[in-house]
Formats: C-alpha cells, structure tokens, sequence
C-alpha cells in the first residue's frame, strides 16, 4: 500500500506537471515511472513492449539501473512474465504476495528467478490494440493488498502513455506522407517541366491545337500536384495561431484567385486566432470552389457567425445538392467533370487541424453556403 510520502492528489498533480511538460517522450516517461514506482511503494517499474505471437517482452524504459535485473531493453519470453496475463486478460492485475496469489507457472518461476514478489500491471493500447503494459514490481510482498485508488493512479499513468504514444505515432505518419508527397512533386515536376518547356518551344515553331491542348493537360496536372502536397500538408495539428481580421484575410485570398468579374462582399467583419498561413489555404479554395462552379459573375458574401463563435463563406451559384453534401468533403469530389477532387478536402484538413468544424448548407439565394463554427473568436475592443 502506499505508505503516504505521496498523497492520491499529490500524485495525480506530479502526473498531469510531467504528461504537460514539453520533455522528450522518454524522458516523461522516466519520470512517471518514478512517479509511480513511488506511490505505489514499488522497487521499480518498466514501460512494456509486447507482441502475444511472438511471446515477445522488452523493457522499453526501466527505473531499474544498467546493471539491475530488468534494466532499459532487457528481453524475455513473455510466458515467464505476468505481463502474459495482463494482457491476455486486458485489465490490470494486481498482485500484492505473489506467491500465494498464483498458480505454479512458467511465469512463477522465472519470477521467483528475479525474486519478483509483488506485481502490479496494466495493459496499454495503441490503435486499439495491445501496445505493451506499464508495471511495478518489488521483491517482496506486502502485507495489504493494492488499495483502488493506487489501481487507478497506475491505470491514468497508462492511459496518458496510451495517448503520448498514440499522438507519436500519428506524427511519424504525417511525417512520412509529408516526406513522400514532396519526393512524388518532386519527381513529378521535373519531366512536367521538360515538357512543358518543349511544348513552349514548339508552339513558337507552328501553330497547332494539340499543343495547346497538351499544354492544358500539363496545367492541370501542376495544380493536381500543388493540391496533393497541400493535403498532406493540413494532416498536422495547428500549434501556433495570431489574431486575424476576416476581412484582411478573406480581401487578401480573393485578390490571389483567378476571379474575373466575380464579387466578394463582406458583411459582418470577425476578429479570430489561427494559423494565417493555412487558412489561406481554407479561404482560397472555398473561393475558387465558388468561381469555378457559381460562374465568372458569382457573387461571395463571407461574415460572422455570432451565434457559433465562426464565420460563413456563401455564393449565389447553383449550390450543392442534398443529396450530396455528406460527401462534399471527400478526396475526389467534385461538383463539375473538369474538377480535381482535392479542393474541398483540403478546406476540411485545414478546419480539422484547427479543432473547428464545418458544415455545408444552402444559402438564402440557392447556393453553396459553409459555416465553420468553433473558431477561438476575440472581441474586437
């Protein structure tokens, strides 16, 4: 039991200042285990990786030194562990004396080998699967049985592991698609520049309607390229944010798409906080999404939505039907034959990633209307 150098909300405090801190994953890591090694009245305890097929178990992170028993990295066949049965079971398993609390197994005798006399063990999940367990162990037993409140202190330290090592491994993917979108660009834009490079030349030397067809394709294919990078782009949660004026930003992104005679009129400005540089991304798309489809003389209206804590973006164009705005914001939707599919997804990466939300409805004079709510709005004193 805990001995009281440490008190539940003492402990629970030390958790939440270590889980907020910006330290390396290991290192937090090292410190909740000490954390609770401590609370728990435990000799040590170990961040576990499991595989079940393999009967694989590895000590990711020890308190336990180098040249301890179960140091950092030490390995064992995970039937001669505990941790076999807390992940077999999938809940914590508590286990005050040992000896007397288990049936003679593979797993009691390796642990009388290491002279483990008390366990106490909770499964962690990633992806919805068994990632591996944070345990504590000591040599010897004690006299009073894990009391709930040390079950759940050692379940929340799991739970907070579950989630640092869950956002790791959703960065490590992000990474890798960023990493592949611009070796794909890349690769992609060299032999388009050649060609697009002799297409220039050539149209110099005759005149001929496939060139300039080809020319088109080529167009077609740098903005499929452009909108592929910036989705992979949007994938990441936004960290950094600066006050915004709706109406600098919205004028600023209507003056960067091709609009011909089309008119965008603001009618209640917003003062909000985001990333300026991606939501350019959101305004620009949702603006070209409106010339392409509503016509050369459609008409943009953008506002506050004071009510939702966001803003609007309408047009008076044909719209979205009903029967197609679940999908709207789907990679590969588009309203037209000649679309590339990518615009309106991009504008959903970019609300995600914000922590916004958005929704497609039908605006007052029949066209396309978005509402993304949520938006950290300031009142503008």
């Amino acid at each position: 039991m805990n001995t009281g150098a440490v008190s539940a909300v003492q402990a629970r405090r030390k958790l939440n200042e270590v889980m907020a801190t910006d330290l390396p994953f290991d290192e937090k890591v090292e410190r909740v285990l000490d954390l609770g090694k401590e609370y728990l009245n435990a000799d040590n305890g170990h961040l576990t990786r499991i595989d079940q097929q393999a009967e694989y178990w590895k000590a990711i992170s020890s308190t336990d030194p180098p040249d301890g028993e179960i140091p950092t990295g030490f390995r064992a066949d995970l039937s001669t562990t505990h941790c076999r049965r807390t992940v077999e079971e999938e809940h914590s398993i508590a286990l005050h004396d040992v000896p007397n609390q288990t049936v003679e197994t593979d797993s009691d005798s390796d642990n009388k080998s290491h002279e483990i006399h008390c366990y106490h063990g909770t499964p962690i999940r990633v992806d919805e699967e068994i990632y591996g367990t944070v345990c504590f162990v000591a040599d010897a037993p004690r006299d009073r049985p894990f009391t709930d409140d040390e079950t759940l202190f050692a379940e929340l330290i799991a739970r907070m592991l579950e989630i640092e090592l869950q956002n790791n491994r959703l960065m490590n993917r992000v990474n890798r698609l960023e990493q592949f979108a611009s070796v794909v660009s890349h690769d992609l834009r060299n032999p388009l520049n050649i060609a697009k490079g002799r297409l220039s030349i050539a149209s110099e030397e005759t005149d001929n309607e496939h060139i300039e067809i080809a020319e088109g394709a080529i167009d077609r294919m740098e903005d499929l390229i452009t909108d592929v990078l910036a989705m992979a782009h949007q994938g990441q949660d936004v960290d950094e944010t600066e006050r915004v004026h709706l109406s600098s930003i919205a004028e600023a992104c209507w003056r960067s798409v091709e609009t011909d005679s089309a008119e965008l009129l603001i009618e209640i400005d917003l003062l909000f906080k985001t990333d300026s540089d991606r939501v350019r991304q959101l305004f620009e798309n949702l603006f070209r999404n409106a010339v392409e489809h509503g016509g050369e003389d459609v008409v943009v209206r953008a506002g506050a939505l004071p009510e939702k804590d966001g803003f609007y973006i309408e047009d008076n164009g044909s719209g979205i039907p009903d029967s197609r705005r679940e999908t709207v914001f789907e990679v590969g939707f588009s309203t037209g034959d000649d679309g590339i599919g990518l615009g309106l997804s991009i504008v959903e990466a970019v609300v995600s990633a914000h922590g916004w939300t958005i929704q497609v409805t039908e605006a007052t004079t029949g066209g396309a209307r978005f509402e993304i709510s949520n938006v950290v709005t300031i009142r503008d004193s």
